[in-house]
């Protein structure tokens, strides 16, 4: 699967996918030649007009050549489409680049809160007109 091309394990569990699978689910895919190098997965979350950019990542071998700006950029630009007014997503200290890059794009802390002994963060960013 995706992740553990990027992660080097598996992070998803069937209960989550069903979760994803039964709410509007986008799913964005970075390809050299015919390898998948990179993804972005996300949904909406139900009764809201907000999107959560749920897992994504791009290959070791291929950061930082603005794979995963493009992958977000698409991800927002498809949001838009589907008449979503924000979106967010969660992150952890250690994951420093996409916390980088959500700043880098105007998203905006909202919230945070201890996760098994980690802080996690909410990111968010309200969407316009594009």
């Amino acid at each position: 699967m995706l992740e553990q091309l990027v992660f080097g394990t598996h992070r998803v569990n069937s209960d989550k996918l069903v979760k994803v699978q039964n709410n509007h689910p986008l799913l964005l895919v970075a390809y050299v030649n015919d390898q998948a190098i990179g993804f972005k997965l996300g949904y909406t979350i139900p009764g809201t007009r907000t999107f959560f950019s749920w897992l994504g990542g791009v290959h070791a071998d291929y950061r930082r050549r603005g794979i995963a700006q493009r992958l977000l950029d698409q991800q927002e630009n498809e949001a838009r489409k589907m008449g979503l007014d924000k979106i967010y997503f969660t992150s952890f200290h250690r994951f420093a680049a996409m916390i980088s890059l959500g700043q880098k794009n105007g998203y905006v802390l909202v919230r945070n809160e201890l996760d098994d002994g980690e802080m996690k963060f909410w990111y968010e960013k309200v969407l316009s007109e594009a």
